[in-house]
């Protein structure tokens, strides 16, 4: 199978050292992206961000201009941030009807039809609860709610997708979501090579073709011969609203993918796709969505000394894509 350039650039990684004293250096792998400005501190309730998606505040607007929403992975409160481009706190929403056992990436979408809560034409978040550090869930889950709206302290409640990954636990950070409400999932690749596991359908159709209402993904690729060192561990991915373009983040790098849904191997590698990320100087970088504008927005955990997550905006110039 395909050796994945999320695994190679690993090695590239420590031939290139982090920039010193640049307030906003340019990216150096493949030059591919530079970062905009200087990267904005995370309000302390988003203390572990582990997930992040383009919010709007009404209709019309461009995703991501106003708002952007974020989340804490296992531990933490069932809860959605909505964060200002500045890094303010602007929304804090309880995801009622849902557990966080271990939320990981967030993507958004088209609530698609049928729904339980009547919406057509609305934007829904899909909340990955697909961690799994030890490796002993039997199941995992995806939660989809409607967009929550301003002022909103609860969204409606949430859908529930449970997961099978037929080869046993995985730890799974990575979500892509397509536009036909399909999904991909790549796993982190610490004890195993990483994966990717896709939906046999849309999730709704997939769920009710299910005798037991639990959907079996099914393992499609291999990005990788064997586990990975820990920075080239992935943390993050996300994939354009038209479905043909992915990104899949690790600690210190990005990958970008052509998406062949159908194909037996989904994310092909786009040449000249490798990106360094080491200069954000991320604490630990965790999440990555696409921005209208060619744009893209990284999250981080916070750290020591009171030290809070971050949030980095990139502008990319990927030759043959534009999103």
């Amino acid at each position: 199978m395909r050796r994945s350039f999320v695994l190679a650039l690993g090695s590239a990684l420590a031939l290139v050292p982090a920039a010193a004293g640049c307030a906003t250096p340019s990216l150096q792998v493949g030059s591919v992206c530079e970062i905009v400005g200087e990267p904005v501190a995370l309000p302390a309730e988003a203390r572990e961000s582990s997930g992040v998606a383009p919010g709007v505040t009404e209709p019309g607007e461009e995703p991501g201009s106003r708002l952007l929403w974020t989340h804490n992975d296992s531990g933490w409160p069932a809860e959605l941030f909505g964060v200002d481009p500045a890094g303010e706190l602007v929304a804090q929403v309880q995801v009622t009807g849902s557990e966080n056992v271990d939320w990981e990436d967030l993507a958004v979408g088209p609530c698609p039809a049928p729904n339980p809560w009547r919406v057509e034409g609305g934007r829904c978040l899909l909340i990955a609860d697909t961690g799994d550090n030890r490796e002993r869930r039997d199941e995992v889950v995806l939660y989809r709610v409607p967009e929550p709206g301003p002022g909103d302290a609860a969204t409606a409640p949430a859908d529930a997708f449970p997961l099978i990954l037929p080869h046993g636990p995985r730890d799974v950070e990575a979500l892509l979501l397509l536009p036909d409400d399909r999904v991909l999932l790549v796993t982190k690749g610490r004890s195993d090579p990483l994966e990717v596991y896709r939906s046999p359908a849309p999730l709704t159709d997939a769920r009710a073709a299910a005798a037991d209402g639990r959907i079996r993904m099914e393992r499609v690729q291999r990005l990788s011969e064997g586990p990975v060192w820990l920075p080239s561990m992935v943390t993050g991915g996300a994939a354009t609203p038209d479905g043909t373009l992915g990104v899949v983040r690790t600690y210190q790098s990005l990958a970008f993918y052509r998406i062949d849904m159908d194909g037996p191997e989904p994310l092909i590698p786009v040449e000249g796709g490798l990106v360094n990320l080491r200069p954000a100087r991320e604490i630990q970088g965790e999440a990555v969505a696409f921005l209208p504008g060619n744009r893209l927005v990284l999250t981080s955990e916070a750290g020591p000394f009171g030290r809070r997550g971050q949030m980095t905006f990139l502008q990319c110039r990927l030759p043959g894509w534009s999103w």
